[in-house]
């Protein structure tokens, strides 16, 4: 694990220029320097990276952050891959933290386990191309399949002799333990005789790699006809392999799933190298195992669009169901596709030319939910009974998808394809909500104790929740008030670390309070007034924001300097785009408008620029609270009215106070 003193001389240290330049060639423009993005294809350059603030930012496609946000957007590294390629490259030792014996123990085996695996890759690749048996049996039967020489190299593939021990005794000569062997599951201890054997001997080997490319553990296939034995074998899990956290093909298909912004997931291993061999490059497949959500999460370092290309029989379906629904928990866009004629990727593939392929693959592809509605509505005829139990299943699905405006736009779609209500399905889904609400909830308190609603407090809840809905979807929040919050988070960003000349209250010797001009620093200043005014903000990225400088403060009584923010991949972007807001603009078209921008040191321009951005989100914030206070006057009894009125006009009256401040009419 890299010190915090590591990470900040490597972030003090690295210049962004001098690292995006390496591989994409920059441009100076002022004190900025511009490319052509590197993730969007473009002709006119939108690229820009500030050095002075080590950020970078392109304004057509929006992708933002910093040295190390760079360097896994562009080459996939993790933080940890990021900031180690960022230290060799400017000569910074990394002082790891002291390993207890327990964790050093751990990474010798995984060192172990990594040698052994990459070993048997080698050997399995060798008999495959270099044996003659390996050439007249496992070798005929890629030929078979039409795998070509280029994809056999490319992906690793092999063969495991058919002598039981064969491996085994060469590894051993090797210098291998057995101990070492049996970890691995590469080899078997034979119950009998006590002997090692190869858990994949007479098998054709297909690599599991991890996503920088190392080999995890292998999936084997049969070659006999022998129905008593499993068609595919695969690494048992190890300290370095766990199937549910691998996708296979991942190391070869990242690149071009964020290139093209999608992915193609299958079922087989065959599949994915014979889609791979026909220039369909994005493609993954999850090993004929059941999909997971650790999986479903590394698709989505990529990409959120998906296409699922499972068989189209009972079990593809039923697996397919199953994998998009995962997707929609994930917030992720799935369709589906099925080949005709029972055919899966790779027979289809086969039996049509590359142009073909790619074609039917871009015009089949469907929105799944759309598909499954339309295929089981073909099913159940004039069944009621089988009607309602497939609406169930729909909304369902509809439910898991955590965007509103998706969500509803389902609705409307699968209402018309089933000649329903929309009304009936919004309902339908709103008890969904509720119910996948409670059983959430339950697994997070489990063991769960019984927490059955009576049926009037479900109605109240269904209501509650419909209500919230429609208004919801009716009645957005204002675009100001959001605007707002992001203008005191520029402020804080662009100012935390000067001083500025505000309003504050200050107590005299006498220990009375007056309110009078004091210098203070700026991000002490907002930060303070966010805190004693208690707003709390109602964007995401925003109050994660606040909460990192308010727990900064808290743990070492310092403001953070922009650099530790980046490290946050969450808002690194978000970051970036407050602080580049005005960056692209040319001095040229500034001085053609005749615009004028206060520079950093115009403390006048500052101090404006910070009171004002208070006065404005205090002004939002007190808006809504009367409009609150006026929605709730309906429910309450007379007398509770009258009194709610008094605080509204009281609230008006602060409102004003305000607006004249700023220099603003409020009705």
């Amino acid at each position: 694990m890299i010190s915090e003193q590591d990470k900040q001389l490597i972030l003090e240290t690295a210049k962004i220029e001098e690292v995006i330049d390496q591989f994409v060639p920059l441009k100076r423009r002022g004190a900025n320097y511009v490319a052509c993005c590197p993730f969007h294809e473009e002709k006119t350059p939108s690229f820009s990276v500030n050095p002075s603030r080590g950020i970078y930012k392109c304004f057509g496609c929006g992708k933002a952050g910093n040295v190390v946000s760079f360097l896994m957007e562009f080459n996939h590294f993790t933080y940890s891959e990021a900031m180690h390629w960022l230290a060799q490259k400017y000569g910074i030792t990394i002082h790891e933290k002291e390993l207890t014996q327990e964790e050093k123990q751990l990474r010798d085996e995984k060192d172990e386990l990594y040698n052994i695996n990459e070993f048997a890759q080698r050997y399995f690749h060798d008999n495959l191309l270099k044996t003659q048996e390996g050439q007249a049996i496992g070798l005929s039967y890629f030929t078979h399949r039409e795998v070509s020489m280029q994809t056999i190299e490319t992906w690793g593939l092999g063969y495991c002799m058919q002598k039981s021990d064969d491996f085994s005794k060469h590894a051993l000569l090797a210098g291998y333990t057995e101990e070492l062997l049996l970890k691995s599951g590469l080899s078997l201890k034979s119950e009998k005789t006590g002997t090692l054997y190869d858990r994949f001997h007479s098998r054709v080997t297909f690599p599991i790699y991890n996503v920088a490319g190392r080999v995890l553990g292998f999936s084997a296939r049969i070659l006999s006809n022998d129905k008593t034995k499993a068609k595919y074998v695969n690494s048992p899990e190890t300290a370095i392999y766990t199937k549910g956290k691998v996708l296979f093909g991942l190391h070869l298909a990242k690149n071009e799933m964020a290139k093209q912004d999608l992915c193609y997931l299958v079922e087989g291993n065959v599949d994915a190298v014979m889609m791979s061999q026909n220039e369909v490059k994005n493609v993954v497949a999850s090993s004929g195992t059941a999909l997971t959500e650790s999986q479903i999460r590394l698709i989505k370092r990529y990409t959120k669009n998906v296409v699922v290309l499972y068989d189209g029989d009972k079990a593809g379906i039923h697996a397919t169901i199953r994998a998009t629904d995962m997707f929609f928990k994930e917030g992720m866009h799935v369709k589906t596709l099925l080949f005709p004629d029972n055919d899966d990727p790779d027979s289809f593939a086969r039996k049509h030319t590359r142009q073909e392929f790619h074609d039917y693959l871009k015009d089949n592809a469907k929105d799944f939910i759309i598909y499954r509605t339309e295929l089981l509505k073909q099913e159940i005829k004039n069944d009621p009974i089988a009607k309602a139990s497939l609406v169930k299943e729909i909304v369902h699905s509809i439910s898991l998808i955590p965007d509103l405006i998706e969500r509803n736009t389902y609705v409307q779609q699968c209402a018309k394809l089933l000649d329903m209500s929309e009304q009936v399905l919004t309902e339908e889904l709103t008890t969904r909500i509720i119910l996948n609400r409670r059983e959430e909830k339950q697994r997070q308190q489990a063991p769960a104790t019984p927490s059955d609603a009576t049926p009037a407090e479900a109605e109240d809840e269904l209501r509650k929740l419909l209500n919230a809905t429609h208004q919801t979807a009716s009645q957005p929040q204002p675009a100001s008030h959001n605007q707002q919050e992001r203008a005191v988070v520029q402020a804080l960003l662009r100012y935390a670390h000067k001083d500025t000349n505000q309003e504050v209250v200050m107590p005299m010797a006498d220990g009375t309070l007056v309110r009078k001009i004091a210098k203070i620093n700026a991000g002490q200043y907002i930060l303070s007034e966010i805190n004693s005014n208690e707003i709390n903000f109602k964007d995401p990225l925003c109050q994660k924001v606040l909460e990192i400088y308010f727990d900064f403060i808290a743990e070492k009584q310092s403001l953070p300097e922009v650099k530790m923010l980046m490290e946050n991949a969450e808002i690194a972007g978000f970051v970036s785009d407050l602080l580049m807001d005005q960056l692209n603009i040319s001095d040229k078209w500034l001085e053609k408008y005749n615009v004028s921008i206060p520079m950093p040191e115009d403390q006048i321009s500052i101090d404006r620029d910070i009171r004002e951005t208070m006065l404005l989100l205090k002004f939002h914030v007190i808006s809504e609270k009367i409009l609150d206070m006026q929605k709730q006057l309906p429910e309450l009894e007379a007398d509770e009215q009258l009194i709610q009125l008094q605080k509204i006009a009281k609230h008006r009256q602060v409102r004003q106070l305000i607006a004249k401040e700023l220099g603003i009419v409020v009705s």
